[in-house]
């Protein structure tokens, strides 16, 4: 699983992220292939006092919040080191 992280806005006080996944299907030509058929979309804010983020826009079949929370503990590591990069990506598997 890869989800690309990308800051939208940043404020005094805070800063948004939208956190991106690939939108994959069958590929038709190739029965053990998926392919990439879009891409879908969050955002998540961050306070840069206490570290808090929270969900502002659910990502699109996020079932129980967890890619959001997966993008939400990667940008909280990135606050514990003392920054808030414009580009970032959780990936496992």
């Amino acid at each position: 699983m890869c989800i690309g992280i990308e800051k939208l806005a940043e404020a005094a006080d805070s800063a948004q992220y939208a956190f991106l996944a690939d939108v994959r299907e069958p590929d038709p030509e190739y029965r053990s292939r998926t392919k990439v058929v879009g891409q879908n979309r969050g955002i998540l804010r961050i306070l840069k006092t206490t570290g808090e983020v929270t969900l502002v826009e659910p990502m699109p079949e996020d079932d129980a919040d967890a890619r959001f929370a997966r993008a939400a503990a990667k940008i909280r590591k990135h606050w514990e080191s003392g920054e808030l990069p414009d580009k970032t990506m959780f990936a496992s598997g």
